[in-house]
């Protein structure tokens, strides 16, 4: 399918209208310096409607060919008492220098009757001529679409005049479109002397209305709106003539996907004084790809809106470390004519090239884009990744605000753990997500936030070994020799802040000693319990809990209270039926825990419900009355 801006047509109205002044006055004296006696000052002069048309069509097709020498295609058709049309769809027409001569040949506006009906429906003839890469496909293809776009300037007196002109446009669609389905295929020898007509799919038109500078309108801005079922799209769009040259300039950008960007600080010197120089601006146009490491997501109107990037010529080595590593993308200047401009492709094509960098409020550098000069072409060039020279980023500038303890070496250890490879066989995506949950389910992110994975040699074979899918019988007794570690370290009542670096000592000295174990253990349950996915995991997981469990009970208490249970409590005691029950539940179950206070609270048992209102369950489904014998006690009374 062929985009809309594979083929745009201009439609230049050339009726008397266009030769009237757009009343934006120019100053044409140019003579410095003291004036002598008797000396006549220029004028201003003034545009006409017509010469604001052209110079703001030629500016557009000047920026589109720069930026696409092949398949963006643009014609050209003048309209007054007939339709001239300057160029065909033909790569050696599509040029500047032929369009110049076509309108020196047209001339000025000249007196006589005409309108833009004609050339507008001369347009839509246009656009059902293929283009070479049209014609060297077959029509016939189920994804051949023929778009194009039609940019209409002309003057209208009302909304009316506007309206009646796109019916006019749509209605030579619909009738073209019938006459090339009701023409029989050609053969290949009329195909070979004669181009076929295309149906037109679509057809973008844009209507300026030009207007003089002190002048008034009837006619007011459109929005794009659908005609003809989807056939035709039509905006209408208002402008000054002075300011039509920068309307086609911004509307360049939606139609082919444009951006621009902003060159500021570039070193030049001063025309009068040479010894000096002066920092200027340049704005140059390329495509909005360029932008994409910079916009991750922008709208619309973020995607009119230049970006500012900063001249940097790097020194010494760092000018050997700028590297292209990404694409590349043609470039024009948005105002050829100024005198930076020029100044910057001269200095590109004498072979240099520049390095641009993204302003930093808090200093340093970052280089993003580098421009060059190649077959004499400009060139912008993304920056493959962080160079060499860029200041690393800070971690303070992420998502975390102001931590700056993440555990960066674990989480790439984490990352290479977890890379995901294309694997054949059902239930491959499963596994994988199924191990990324395991991993991430206790892995905490900054280094003042365990204390597990900061006791080094203490704890690591455990959390080394724990991660894997399965264990072997060696490798379960090493996690339970850490363990029993663990365990004979809290019974000879060592501190496990005193076993951290020095430099992580700080948040848990003010810790009691009773709350760091508290807190070790559940780390180390909470890792467990997350990768229990094998039976030798849970093996391991019963161990853990028997280490918890004689932890919290010591062995005196134990023996004391069992003795009283089994002095003092009966098989029909509430006490014996929770202690069987509880029994029961750990024999059955794979992995017994301590139940907390949520589980208690519903697993309680509830008092019985109270009776029902016995006025309710003798009336049934139907309504109780309340106090029925009430009436007959006051009447007995009587």
């Amino acid at each position: 399918m062929y985009p809309t801006n594979h083929k745009t047509i201009f439609v230049l109205d050339h009726t008397p209208y266009f030769g009237i002044s757009s009343e934006n006055p120019i100053d044409f004296d140019v003579t410095k310096g003291p004036r002598g006696p008797g000396y006549v000052p220029l004028p201003p002069i003034c545009k006409s409607l017509w010469t604001c048309s052209v110079e703001a069509a030629v500016e557009y097709c000047r920026i589109v060919w720069d930026l696409f020498p092949d398949g963006k295609l643009v014609r050209f058709v003048v309209s007054d008492s007939a339709a001239h049309i300057l160029n065909s769809w033909i790569a050696n027409q599509q040029n500047l220098n032929h369009i110049l001569n076509g309108l020196c040949l047209i001339g000025g506006v000249r007196r006589g009757a005409g309108g833009d009906v004609v050339g507008l429906c001369a347009a839509i003839e246009a656009l059902g001529e293929p283009s070479p890469a049209q014609a060297a496909r077959p029509s016939t293809d189920r994804h051949f679409q023929n778009r194009g776009r039609i940019i209409c300037i002309t003057s209208a007196r009302d909304d009316v005049s506007l309206r009646s002109l796109a019916e006019i446009a749509l209605n030579a669609i619909v009738q073209q479109n019938k006459r090339t389905s009701s023409t029989p295929p050609t053969t290949s020898t009329e195909a070979s002397s004669s181009s076929p007509v295309l149906t037109i799919h679509y057809c973008h038109l844009v209507v300026i209305n030009v207007i003089p500078e002190k002048a008034e309108t009837l006619v007011h801005n459109q929005p794009l709106t659908e005609m003809g079922g989807g056939l035709m799209g039509v905006e209408v769009i208002v402008s000054r003539a002075s300011q039509l040259a920068t309307l086609l300039g911004r509307l360049v950008l939606p139609h082919y996907k444009l951006s621009t960007t902003t060159v500021t600080g570039i070193p030049m010197k001063e025309e009068q004084n040479a010894s000096s120089s002066a920092n200027y601006d340049v704005e140059i146009i390329h495509s909005a790809e360029a932008h994409a490491g910079l916009r991750a997501t922008q709208s619309p109107t973020e995607a009119m809106e230049s970006v500012v990037l900063r001249w940097w010529t790097p020194r010494g080595s760092e000018a050997s470390a700028v590297s292209c590593g990404g694409a590349v993308w043609r470039v024009t200047p948005a105002d050829v004519a100024s005198r930076p401009s020029a100044c910057l492709v001269n200095f590109l094509l004498n072979g240099r090239s520049v390095t641009l960098e993204v302003p930093r409020k808090g200093g340093g550098r970052s280089a993003s884009h580098t421009l060059s000069a190649h077959a004499g072409e400009l060139w912008i060039s993304a920056l493959g990744g962080r160079a060499p020279h860029d200041d690393p980023p800070a971690l303070s500038d992420g998502a975390g605000g102001r931590v700056t303890d993440y555990r960066i070496k674990e989480f790439g250890a984490l990352i290479q753990q977890n890379r995901l490879y294309p694997l054949r066989g059902s239930g491959a995506n499963a596994r994988a997500r199924s191990r990324l949950q395991r991993h991430t389910t206790y892995w905490p992110l900054t280094i003042s936030s365990t204390l597990i994975f900061n006791l080094g040699s203490f704890v690591e074979p455990l959390t080394r070994l724990v991660v894997q899918e399965s264990l072997t019988d060696e490798e379960l007794e090493v996690c339970r020799s850490v363990l029993h570690m663990l365990l004979n370290m809290e019974f000879r009542l060592e501190v496990p802040s005193s076993h951290l670096p020095a430099a992580l000592r700080g948040k848990w000295s003010g810790m009691r000693r009773e709350e760091q174990w508290r807190q070790v253990w559940g780390e180390v349950e909470a890792l467990v319990r997350a990768h229990a996915a094998s039976a030798t995991h849970r093996t391991l997981l019963h161990t853990l809990l028997d280490c918890r469990a004689h932890n919290h009970a010591p062995e005196g208490e134990s023996n004391r209270a069992s003795v009283i249970r089994a002095t003092t409590d009966s098989p029909l005691s509430p006490g014996g039926v929770a202690s069987t029950t509880a029994t029961t539940s750990t024999a059955n179950s794979e992995v017994w825990a301590p139940r907390n206070v949520l589980d208690a609270l519903l697993g309680a048992p509830r008092p019985p419900r109270r009776p029902d209102f016995a006025g309710r369950m003798a009336a049934g489904s139907r309504p109780a009355t309340l106090y029925q014998h009430l009436q007959q006690d006051v009447d007995a009374s009587h």
